[in-house]
């Protein structure tokens, strides 16, 4: 699952510091804004055995940050399943459909979205921007 955000300004900010953007400072600040996301993200999490909440970790790469689960039923949680998911999002239009799983078959017409990560990230832009103001 990925998903981008824009900051406005953020790049201007960047850019005017140039050399002196050392890849410490951007690593801290992005690993300081990646685990307000992460924190928030986990305490919205549908929980039913905790594995889904568990998998959501932070790493940095470079000038960006990857926050999510690593869990892969974590996207269908986020966005939903089948004509119940969110229509923003390509998924199956069937209107139900039977698989296996744990010794059993069952039959679904899907599940509906239960955002936890991008919530997390729309909530807290101002924060996020507040730890690369502080990392600089």
């Amino acid at each position: 699952m990925n998903i981008s955000v824009k900051i406005e300004g953020l790049d201007g900010v960047l850019d005017k510091l140039g050399s002196l953007a050392a890849p410490d400072r951007m690593r801290r600040a992005l690993e300081a804004a990646g685990e307000v996301v992460s924190a928030d993200a986990k305490a919205n999490c549908p929980v039913d055995t905790g594995y889904l909440r568990n998998s959501i970790s932070v790493s940095t790469d470079g000038n960006s940050a990857v926050i999510g689960p690593s869990a892969e039923y974590g996207i269908y949680v986020e966005f939903g399943t089948g004509a119940h998911g969110d229509a923003g999002v390509a998924h199956t239009s069937k209107k139900q459909w039977t698989y296996y799983s744990r010794g059993g078959f069952y039959t679904t017409s899907g599940q509906p979205p239960r955002p936890f990560l991008v919530p997390a990230l729309k909530n807290n832009v101002a924060e996020i921007a507040r730890r690369f103001r502080e990392a600089y």
